[in-house]
């Protein structure tokens, strides 16, 4: 998989989609949640009590903005969603991924190329079930992206963290993204576990909207050619060279 050109002018455009739409989520999310659990298929969540302490008085609060239309319409009215910010993820991950070294560790290496493949078959699942409304089936797609986007995360967690990838916060959220989901769909249906991915390019998209992401010099970019100069009267050859690393 070969990383392609972006501008600087893409490439801080592509950071500012991701926080747009990862502050976006916070709000969201919470009501694509709640719309679920007025489906007959997402009632059964407000059996758990760790759900129920803060659903039913949210359902209650928001009922103007769930009641527009049938249950189902709702869900997936909301559930529309989830593909912007995807793509706005996809986005951002491209970006970041173009302005990271020209050599990268095997982990780092092989976890941005499943993280952009997941994440591509993810906005393609969301498209099915939520605006083509082929929801047994687009389900499928969905789940096939987040099994292969667990590997991805873990893998690339893995090589950003060992690579002090800045921000590091970002680092260590996609690295635990599997137990946050966890934790998130344990109080909640599955529409909050959107959040750590939001959280971490959120603020990759921030650090490359403000600039902070330098592209990284090539291998062969990072020497001078040789240059001659006379000592005493003999020329001798002589090389400079320049820092080979620019901090993440």
């Amino acid at each position: 998989m070969n990383r392609p050109h972006l501008s600087p002018v893409a490439v801080r455009r592509c950071g500012l989609a991701a926080v747009v739409l990862a502050v976006a989520s916070i709000p969201l999310a919470v009501l694509n949640a709640l719309a679920r659990m007025q489906t007959a298929d997402g009632r059964e969540d407000l059996s758990n009590g760790l759900v129920s302490w803060w659903a039913e008085p949210a359902l209650r609060a928001f009922e103007p903005l769930l009641d527009f239309g049938s249950a189902q319409t709702v869900y997936l009215t909301y559930g529309k969603f989830n593909l912007l910010a995807m793509l706005a993820v996809l986005a951002c991950m491209v970006a970041a991924w173009t302005r990271r070294p020209t050599r990268l560790g095997w982990a780092e290496r092989w976890g941005w190329r499943l993280s952009i493949s997941a994440t591509l078959v993810m906005c393609v699942g969301q498209l099915v079930v939520y605006w083509l409304g082929i929801v047994d089936r687009g389900y499928l797609v969905v789940l096939l992206a987040l099994l292969v986007g667990i590997v991805a995360s873990v893998l690339l967690g893995v090589g950003l963290v060992r690579a002090r990838f800045r921000p590091r916060l970002a680092a260590w959220v996609i690295l635990l993204d599997l137990p946050l989901m966890i934790a998130l769909s344990s109080v909640s249906t599955m529409a909050l576990t959107m959040w750590p991915r939001m959280l971490a390019w959120g603020l990759i998209g921030w650090s490359l909207w403000r600039g902070r992401q330098r592209p990284m010099p090539s291998r062969a970019a990072t020497s001078s050619p040789p240059t001659r100069r006379t000592v005493s009267g003999s020329p001798t050859t002589t090389s400079t060279s320049v820092a080979r690393d620019i901090p993440t």
